[in-house]
């Protein structure tokens, strides 16, 4: 016990050194370990908000309106003529509408399903 006591007090600016590279070579480690986790957090949210602005653009995306040949009709004579065919214009309006929605929805089904896969 006295011999270490000796070792210990004529070289204690030797190991004060060592225990100072020691503890800088496990700040070291930890350090880079921890850059390496945030290295993998940022690739990931890069890839979360990537797959959110693919979807907001699908979303923002404006379909170019579908110009519909329509075969050459008399012009509506009448009120009742002409509310028939305002009538019909609304449901084909309805439904393309009900159609765009469906397809938004499948998107965004879509993109949540990515996100959280």
């Amino acid at each position: 016990m006295e011999e270490w006591i000796r070792i210990v007090q004529t070289h204690s600016e030797v190991l004060t050194v060592a225990a100072i590279v020691f503890m800088g070579l496990i700040l070291a480690i930890s350090l880079s370990r921890i850059l390496r986790q945030i290295k993998k957090l940022n690739r990931s949210l890069t890839s979360i908000t990537n797959n959110i602005q693919a979807y907001f653009d699908v979303i923002m995306q404006e379909e170019p309106p579908v110009a519909e040949e329509q075969p050459a009709q008399e012009e509506p004579h009448g009120y009742e003529q002409k509310k028939m065919y305002d009538e019909r214009t609304k449901e084909e309006q309805n439904l393309l509408e009900d159609s765009k929605r469906q397809e938004e929805e499948e998107v965004f089904n879509a993109v949540l399903q990515e996100y959280f896969s």
